[in-house]
């Protein structure tokens, strides 16, 4: 180790020493929490407890600036950022302080990042992508209404100004996009100061991805299509969920190619994508006589005998492919309303999947993405839900969740967001709805009913202060607070879970996993095995037999498989 490298500075706001290196570009700096492009920079690290890493030109950062272009009325002064703090926006960029080191007026609220500050200030830009003329920098603070994206930051903010036609833009809005492809809309989209008003000037702009109301007065994006009066907020179209980050300003348009998922045939016959050598015919919702329970959709993973709808199946006598008729018109290519990038429809070999929209395991069709290094996924169900969505429970239209939903929970089965378990929102009220619920079929079949089930839940009809038990486990069904399948003729209720099972989108057969090998089959004999793992009986759909073992669930069949030895 060099010399250098053992120079050691004491910092006030850091227990321990830090040691100099030439190089922790790697590292990311606890002062402006960023990574610089160059690929070498000099900065200090704790070695005692590795939990503080500092850029040199960070720690050389002066304690207070006297006459800062962005703010020269006031000294600024260098301070850490309070954790009540996080949530404000930086006057500067208008971006949310987060973490970190700010430089702080401690006279009036002027409050900007440290990166910021140490940026080159520019204080005027010539060819804005968002305006046609000059934008100038007003150093003074104040609040005010963008005129390009409609926003009033919750804070005073620098406006950029121009001075020939008088609109104020904020510094993040300066350069967005000119043209760009979302996944919400069909055509391409470009800016426009102005979006054009419907045809009927007596209605109002509404927002293709949040639904509200857009005002023509502020820059949003409209579609390129003279016939197309879509519109959508300038902040909404650059959603990380919505647009891939690219401009296509300049970028030729070329015709996305379109593969049909199957071939016609002859009369209700078809050659499938996925089960290429052998012929397919359509059979009607009724005609499953001849089935056992053992018979999974392919694409979505249910057993045909349950869920509702008419199906193909495979014409060779010893072959078991089937597939509903709805899940054998699924695009071969797609865009989703939860993901940038166009997606691929595959088939599944095994059940090690996981959705990245409900988190669940599944062994059926997937949507994967079309770009690389991009590990989304999603299942076959989920795929099939567009906005907006209207469910049986809810009388408001639902659209996907606009902002994290890791510390909210669903207002049905009470289950927390995260990064893969997400959630559609109520456009008119706080009410939220996770994927699995949503996903859930309308109806199903029960074989000790005649009729189809139909899903209802949550004080539905007739259901408010009953009370109801569960067909199928003989246990006490709440109909206020959890959703639950019904006839209303034969007044059958069923717990969702007790007649989907567990795991409803993992099909049966063989399956092998980096833990072992593993047959997935169909528990339709009088007989309810025990699981090895929890010591109950079987009681869902499908059960996992697993080195001459019986598991309920795929929890127990993983936690068995990892502790078998």
């Amino acid at each position: 180790m060099e010399e250098k490298e053992k120079e050691m500075v004491k910092f006030p706001y850091h227990p321990h020493p830090l040691t100099h290196f030439n190089n922790i570009s790697e590292l990311e700096c606890h002062m402006c929490f960023s990574k610089p492009n160059s690929s070498r920079i000099e900065g200090y690290m704790c070695t005692v407890c590795f939990e503080c890493n500092l850029h040199k030109e960070c720690v050389e950062s002066p304690l207070e600036i006297h006459h800062h272009p962005y703010h020269p009325p006031h000294p600024l002064s260098l301070r850490p950022l309070s954790p009540s703090e996080s949530s404000d926006t930086c006057s500067c960029c208008g971006k949310r302080l987060g973490r970190g080191w700010v430089y702080h007026c401690p006279i009036c609220s002027f409050i900007i990042h440290l990166r910021c500050a140490k940026e080159p200030p520019v204080l005027e830009v010539d060819q804005p992508k968002s305006h046609d003329h000059k934008l100038f920098l007003l150093p003074k603070p104040r609040p005010f209404t963008c005129d390009a994206c409609a926003l009033l930051l919750d804070g005073p903010s620098l406006p950029w100004a121009c001075l020939e036609c008088g609109v104020m833009i904020h510094r993040d809005c300066i350069d967005l996009p000119r043209l760009i492809r979302i996944s919400r809309h069909p055509h391409r989209i470009r800016f426009t100061p102005s979006p054009p008003l419907p045809a009927h000037e007596s209605s109002s702009l509404s927002c293709g991805v949040c639904l509200k109301v857009a005002h023509n007065q502020y820059g949003a994006y409209s579609c390129i299509k003279d016939d197309c009066r879509y519109v959508v907020h300038s902040k909404c179209a650059i959603r990380e969920d919505v647009w891939d980050g690219k401009d296509l300003y300049g970028v030729p348009e070329e015709p996305e190619d379109v593969e049909n998922p199957f071939e016609v045939i002859d009369d209700k016959v078809i050659r499938h994508f996925s089960h290429e050598h052998h012929h397919l015919k359509l059979k009607e919702d009724e005609d499953d006589a001849g089935f056992d329970g053992s018979e999974h959709c392919q694409a979505c993973g249910l057993p045909i005998r349950i869920h509702s709808g008419n199906f193909y199946g495979c014409m060779t006598g010893d072959c078991d492919f089937v597939i509903h008729e709805t899940c054998a018109n699924l695009p071969r290519k797609t865009w989703y309303m939860l993901h940038p990038h166009r997606l691929t429809l595959k088939p599944c070999r095994n059940c090690n999947n996981t959705c990245s929209v409900c988190a669940r395991d599944y062994s059926g069709f997937v949507y994967t993405c079309c770009e690389e290094n991009c590990g989304f996924q999603v299942d076959a169900n989920c795929a099939s839900i567009s906005e907006p969505f209207i469910h049986i429970i809810h009388p408001h239209p639902l659209i996907p969740a606009s902002v994290p939903t890791e510390d909210k929970r669903c207002s049905v089965c009470r289950g927390w967001g995260n990064y893969n378990r997400k959630m559609m929102e109520c456009i008119e009220s706080d009410f939220l709805l996770c994927f699995r619920c949503i996903a859930l079929p309308a109806k199903v079949r029960y074989k000790q009913d005649r009729h189809p089930l139909v899903l209802e839940g949550r004080g539905g009809e007739g259901a408010k202060g009953e009370s109801f038990w569960c067909e199928i486990c003989e246990r006490k069904l709440n109909p206020d607070e959890e959703l639950y399948y019904t006839c209303g003729s034969c007044c059958v209720t069923v717990h969702v879970h007790c007649i989907l099972g567990e795991d409803p989108l993992i099909k049966t057969g063989g399956y092998s996993d980096p833990w072992g090998k593993f047959e997935v089959v169909a528990n339709n004999s009088c007989f309810r095995p025990l699981c090895h793992r929890c010591q109950r009986r079987c009681p869902f759909p499908i059960v996992f037999k697993a080195y001459d073992h019986h598991l309920c669930t795929l929890t127990c069949l993983n936690m068995f498989l990892r502790f078998r030895f």
